[in-house]
């Protein structure tokens, strides 16, 4: 069967392409036993080239393989209630293969897999190229990406979406609001948008987008550079930034790799040589002989930075642990947050003929001076974490349930956090429902004009979600504490 390389990966645990429904393509049995060979070629060196399924017949280990398939398929009494045994065999004998091994990070994927894997690194789309936010179904501009249409046709951070093609939007939601917008490359959509109380008509034409990466100048030396994935083209969404900030007078940046899980090794490298000066150790891959492939920086420096903060949490995972590692070490970057992933193995994903691929470990990476973090992760030199209701996802009661005080439960827990987040005073956090809880719940409601019920239903949930969401965006100064800190420690 053909095969090729595609881009080294790093990416962390729990890709699209680690969840997975078991597969039900109508793929040929004799494709299936050449990927059989192949993943096994991943454990074991076989002394030859196998094309066809006769092409095994030489090796006992496949020989028995194949038995064992044969026997499963024709002669097994359970198999005639499973609908494609065939198929759901070579799926089993896979998956087992590959969870056999232990690591969590090497996976099958079909062809629809393997799109859908690419698409989440790249993050592009067609549309305009805004990010927005739903304040109780009123659409703020959040974020206007470098070199968008919505960029080139005026809009602004703070804008309200009021109409898209005539129509109101007004409560819409943000799935119908974003099927509106979006469209068809080289078409015109018309936005009507509220600005400091007047409305501005803007007509602007579609284009591809990608938005995996924004910045903006935080004052008049301060750059804040955003990176979501190392994508194919982020190297180039980030030079556009770059460049901005050297024309604006940048001296410092904080660059924040927050909940970026990783992306191609081709992109940190160019990244990476923005920041770090030539010559210089991004990042070295210790392959299964024990040899180190060492990566170098390019010495493409746009800014010479004077101060570079990084920020990271939790969900910073593989190529932004990288980068991270990179400038900690050979820029003595500053890092704040809380300490990252620990994702330190690179994985390449080899295509077969039919679309499918075979994503699996290569290396394991080092830092440039050496060190490991697989399992580790990175610590910041300043440990600071946001609010933990930012990391939570609020569950959802069952319909008709309420839950009352002088109860348990994580509902409970849910409102408690969202409650301490947005300055209402509980005694605990931990899901029992207090008295204090029912007082502070009771004058939520009051104060946002709802039913002072004391009671916690999934309407309620979804208030206080919304709100909390609403507070981050428009008092994030004072709520993002690890931005907080960041801009003290470039500030001097």
């Amino acid at each position: 069967m053909e095969e090729k390389k595609i881009h080294v990966k790093l990416e962390k645990h729990l890709w699209p392409d680690e969840i997975r429904a078991k597969r039900k393509k109508n793929w040929q049995r004799g494709f299936w036993i050449v990927s059989l060979v192949l993943v096994f070629t991943f454990g074991w060196v076989v002394g030859q080239s196998f094309g066809t399924t006769t092409s095994v017949a030489g090796t006992s280990t496949l020989n028995r393989l194949e038995a064992v398939y044969e026997i499963m398929k024709n002669d097994w009494y359970f198999g005639k209630d499973i609908t494609d045994n065939a198929q759901k065999l070579i799926d089993n004998a896979i998956a087992g293969m590959i969870s056999g091994g232990g690591d969590i990070h090497t996976s099958y994927m079909t062809k629809e897999e393997l799109a859908d894997f690419t698409g989440s690194i790249d993050m592009g789309f067609v549309g305009i190229g805004v990010q927005y936010y739903d304040s109780n179904g009123t659409y703020i501009i959040e974020k206007v990406f470098v070199d968008s249409p919505a960029a080139k046709a005026g809009v602004q951070p703070g804008d309200i979406i009021y109409k898209v093609d005539g129509t109101l939007m007004d409560g819409i939601g943000t799935d119908a609001l974003a099927t509106k917008v979006k469209g068809t490359a080289g078409t015109t959509v018309g936005i009507d948008f509220i600005r400091d109380g007047a409305t501005v008509h803007l007509d602007i034409v579609r284009g591809a987008v990608q938005n995996s990466a924004y910045g903006y100048m935080l004052d008049t030396t301060t750059a804040y550079l955003e990176i979501y994935q190392f994508g194919s083209t982020t190297d180039q969404e980030v030079l556009k930034y770059l460049t901005a900030f050297k024309t604006a007078g940048a001296t410092k940046i904080i660059l924040d790799l927050r909940d970026n899980g990783g992306g191609y090794l081709s992109a940190l490298e160019s990244i990476g040589s923005m920041f770090v000066p030539e010559g210089q150790i991004l990042i070295q891959q210790e392959k299964r002989d024990g040899t180190l492939e060492v990566s170098k920086s390019s010495g493409k420096i746009v800014v010479n930075f004077s101060k570079v903060v990084v920020l990271v949490n939790q969900n910073t995972a593989s190529a932004a642990e990288v980068l991270t590692a990179a400038l900690k070490e050979d820029i003595g970057a500053i890092v704040v947050g809380t300490t990252t992933y620990g994702k330190g193995t690179v994985q390449v994903s080899r295509v077969f003929s039919d679309g499918s691929a075979l994503k699996y470990t290569i290396a394991q990476w080092l830092t440039p001076k050496g060190n490991l973090i697989d399992g580790i992760g990175i610590v910041p030199d300043n440990v600071i974490d946001v609010h933990a209701v930012l990391y939570t996802k609020f569950v959802k009661l069952d319909d008709g349930v309420t839950v009352k005080s002088d109860t348990v439960g994580e509902a409970v827990k849910d409102v408690q956090l969202a409650l301490d987040f947005l300055g209402y005073k509980v005694d605990r956090m931990d899901g029992y429902f207090s008295a204090a809880t029912l007082t502070a719940l009771k004058a939520y409601q009051s104060e946002h004009g709802l039913s002072v019920t004391g009671e916690i239903t999934n309407d309620l949930l979804s208030t206080l979600q919304s709100n909390v969401v609403k507070v981050w965006h428009q008092d994030n100064t004072a709520k993002d504490v690890q931005l907080k800190e960041a801009k003290a420690i470039v500030n001097g």
